[in-house]
């Protein structure tokens, strides 16, 4: 297991702050450890990753303006919501194994 899977799979139970950052990590994590990280414990975090990867990452943030940020920030509040359950399902097996 992934001593930064443990990490990020922490953080996204503690706070939604950089939700999307870590969702992309927790991806790119599962596709390390499986080759793919479709239908494993993983398998939310490349739904999500797949669905706001049209989104800015904290690092492309400071370049983007207010309403587009803004538009950005509702959409991921929205799936934040939608699929709460799952990545909390998801981060407590993470760190159960």
């Amino acid at each position: 297991m992934s001593e930064e899977a443990i990490k990020l799979a922490k953080k996204l139970l503690e706070s939604d702050a950089d939700f999307l950052d870590h969702v992309t990590a927790l991806c790119y994590i599962g596709n390390e450890l499986h080759d793919q990280c479709w239908n494993t414990d993983y398998h939310i975090f490349a739904l999500l990753s797949s669905e706001l990867d049209h989104l800015p990452l904290s690092h492309v943030r400071p370049q983007c303006s207010a309403e587009f940020l803004a538009r950005s920030d509702e959409e991921i509040a929205e799936n934040i919501k939608f699929y709460r359950a799952d990545v909390v399902s998801a981060c407590n097996k993470i760190l159960q194994q």
